[in-house]
């Protein structure tokens, strides 16, 4: 009997390295002749691929060339978090089913804040902001108008580090999307948010139209603000001015969604920017709002509609 649970323990450790050896080997080859195809324009090169026990599939220490720049930058690792290794082992071969939940984190991206191809990326930020010659020094050292590559630099930020993840999962009648970020030094944000409506984000794409049933944004800040403050107080920007420029900027954000913020949400995020190292904003419509008909209310109701509320801590 001994003797059987023993062959029996070897022959499923056996399995499981074969099946994850399959799953490897399939992703790598079916991952080569794509990276093949696309070579032209990016150049794509790779360490590994690793699947493990709990459905990730992950492709480790990732390098990105593009061929008219001569930087790259690098990924430590992107994962498919799926929803269990017998998915991964059916991956290829059953039918196009939308899992129950799925996500794909890229963690460890690592590019220079003086990269060649940032320049473009710059180059076309100054083609769409208003002239240099129209900007105050409050606009300059704390607007989103003059947050770019070379800003960065300024605020002592010469290497991004960033993590990102993005996934989906059923809850019940509703589809849960999160959205999460986190640089280095300088800011973490998750958004989650939660539809009516639709059972996986491939329904979007057939043309369902999904209600939003609730959702947060939790921004922490690791130093961005501190080092905003600094930056501009050496070009003898006053506090309240930097202040002022970044609550400008939030009120033109909403403007652009189609809101008005009140009292309720800008205070707690004044709190914020005076110190306070969170800010957290919270949806909780009464019911499921439909986002396209947000036209049709008055900019100073779509909070109230929404149920919109902020805190900072």
């Amino acid at each position: 009997m001994r003797n059987l649970i023993v062959a029996a323990v070897v022959l499923g450790v056996g399995g499981y390295f074969g099946a994850k050896f399959y799953v490897q080997y399939k992703t790598a080859k079916d991952l080569d002749a794509m990276l093949a195809q696309v070579r032209p324009f990016v150049d794509i090169e790779y360490d590994d691929v690793v699947a493990t026990m709990d459905g990730e599939l992950r492709v480790e220490d990732v390098t990105v060339r593009m061929p008219q720049f001569a930087d790259s930058f690098t990924v430590g690792s992107v994962g498919l978090q799926t929803p269990g290794f017998l998915f991964l082992l059916g991956f290829d071969r059953r039918a196009l089913d939308v899992p129950e939940r799925l996500g794909i984190v890229l963690r460890g991206i690592r590019v220079g804040t003086d990269a060649d191809f940032l320049r473009a990326v710059e180059d076309l930020h100054a083609a769409q902001v208003k002239p240099a010659v129209d900007l105050t020094e409050a606009d300059k050292c704390a607007s989103s108008a003059g947050f770019t590559p070379g800003a960065l630099r300024r605020l002592g930020y010469h290497q991004v580090v960033a993590d990102l993840r993005m996934s989906y999962r059923r809850d019940g009648s509703k589809l849960v999307m999160s959205i999460g970020t986190n640089i280095e030094n300088m800011y973490d944000v998750d958004v989650e948010f939660a539809l009516d409506g639709v059972q996986d984000p491939t329904a979007m794409a057939r043309g369902a139209k999904p209600l939003f049933a609730g959702g947060r944004m939790d921004y922490v800040d690791r130093s961005l603000n501190d080092r905003i403050m600094k930056y501009c107080a050496e070009k003898q920007v006053t506090a309240e001015d930097v202040i002022a420029v970044q609550l400008r900027d939030a009120h033109d954000l909403a403007r652009q969604a189609g809101m008005e913020l009140d009292a309720l949400i800008i205070q707690p995020y004044t709190d914020f920017l005076l110190g306070k190292q969170r800010f957290s904003l919270i949806a909780q419509p009464p019911k499921p709002v439909d986002l396209t008909r947000l036209s049709l209310y008055k900019p100073s109701d779509v909070p109230n509609l929404l149920n919109l509320t902020a805190e900072a801590g």
